[in-house]
């Protein structure tokens, strides 16, 4: 018997783009054979609703990056209608996207990040000057709750990052003001299954930017490769990524990105609905592993099946 599934994509968040390019990518992998697939553009909480209650879904596989789709509002919809899907719940969704409360839970966890400065948006800038200047230019100014690496500058004296904070603003975000650490980004995708969690390989994110912003982001010829760190930084990653996505209760699957200075591992951020287009970090490491795009998408929604 055909599992009935429900593809969530598009909504209304400024990765809105991302998201549709995400679903164009599972749509042309995944088996069919094996699914009743219905897609929907979640832009009316109320039809999605009236159409989860007529397809009668044995399971939802949400691809909606940012805004309602990532910051737990539709899992905590599902959750209510009692509906399976593959992913975190909306509580730990909730606290990564928000990579304020994210930083204090790993911070206080003991896993390292990145000194920040936090302010909301309706807060005077200019009363954090200090706390800005106390991190040493250059900084990375960048939205609290945003993905996809929108709205990520690097600023070099206070009027570039008051700029940048103005830009933030403006689509209606806080801010988050981190230290700039001159080192190795890398990345790895955590997956659970019913052992437990294993990392797919750390990957080397090698750029022509000063920073992995949106255009290197889901540009297909960044450089994206095994990592080329000393084999013991690469099992220190492995644990502390392992640890973090335990710390934030994450589930199914999740990005987690780090920054490497000398031997000092940061944790940036945790992503729990990475993007799956075919520039997308994780679906690169899926290839360079030489495994099936579409056997991993069957992986995470048989285990959301089986163990949600």
């Amino acid at each position: 018997m055909k599992t009935n599934l429900i593809i969530l994509k598009g909504g209304i968040s400024l990765e809105r783009d991302i998201s549709l390019k995400s679903f164009d990518n599972v749509i042309k992998n995944i088996d069919i054979n094996k699914y009743n697939i219905l897609d929907i553009d979640v832009e009316d909480i109320t039809k999605l609703i009236k159409d989860m209650k007529d397809f009668k879904p044995h399971i939802v596989l949400n691809l909606m990056h940012g805004g309602i789709g990532e910051d737990g509002t539709i899992q905590a919809l599902l959750s209510m209608l009692n509906v399976k899907y593959v992913g975190s719940n909306a509580l730990s969704s909730g606290i990564c996207m928000d990579k304020n409360l994210s930083k204090t839970i790993l911070k206080a966890n003991n896993i390292p990040i990145i000194d920040y400065v936090y302010i909301k948006k309706d807060e005077n800038p200019y009363l954090y000057k200090n706390d800005i200047e106390e991190l040493i230019y250059p900084v990375i100014v960048k939205p609290n709750k945003g993905g996809s690496s929108i709205g990520i500058k690097v600023a070099k004296n206070i009027d570039e990052v008051f700029e940048a904070i103005n830009y933030i603003k403006n689509i209606d975000d806080d801010i988050l003001i981190e230290k700039f650490i001159d080192g190795k980004e890398v990345t790895c995708s955590v997956i659970q299954n019913k052992e437990g969690l294993y990392v797919l390989s750390i990957l080397d994110i090698n750029i022509n930017n000063e920073i992995f912003d949106y255009s290197a982001k889901y540009d297909e010829d960044t450089n994206i490769d095994f990592s080329t760190l000393p084999k013991f930084l690469q099992n220190m990653i492995e644990g502390v990524a392992k640890k973090a996505f335990t710390v934030l209760k994450c589930e199914g699957y999740a990005n987690i990105d780090f920054i490497i200075k000398d031997d000092d591992i940061y944790v940036l951020e945790i992503n729990t609905i990475p993007g799956l287009t075919k520039a997308s970090l994780l679906t690169r490491a899926i290839s360079l592993n030489n495994n099936n795009f579409g056997d991993f998408i069957d992986e995470i929604i048989n285990f959301a099946l089986q163990y949600k």
